[in-house]
């Protein structure tokens, strides 16, 4: 589920001309330890550390958004998506 998710944002991101912000953001989304810190990654990007810090947020946000639809899809009550959200990120 993690996978597909991730798989769905890059390919928003391709569509929208922004696949190298995924690339730089993605490290700090799934957990990995990027060998830049992000105002490194900002100015490779030529955005402000503070915009980057923003976009991070917002890549948090949408993944965990994505996540929910993706564990919704295997369950019979799409509304108890939170519930089971909460165990994955517990058994993380």
């Amino acid at each position: 589920m993690l996978h597909r998710a991730l798989d769905t944002l890059a390919v928003e991101h391709a569509a929208a001309g922004r696949t190298a912000h995924f690339a730089a953001l993605k490290p700090w989304l799934t957990g990995d330890r990027p060998d830049l810190s992000q105002a490194e990654a900002a100015a490779g990007l030529e955005i402000s550390e503070g915009a980057f810090k923003v976009s991070l947020h917002r890549l948090r946000r949408r993944f965990r958004d994505q996540v929910k639809r993706e564990i919704a899809a295997t369950l019979a009550h799409p509304g108890d998506a939170e519930d089971e959200l909460q165990s994955l990120l517990q058994a993380l």
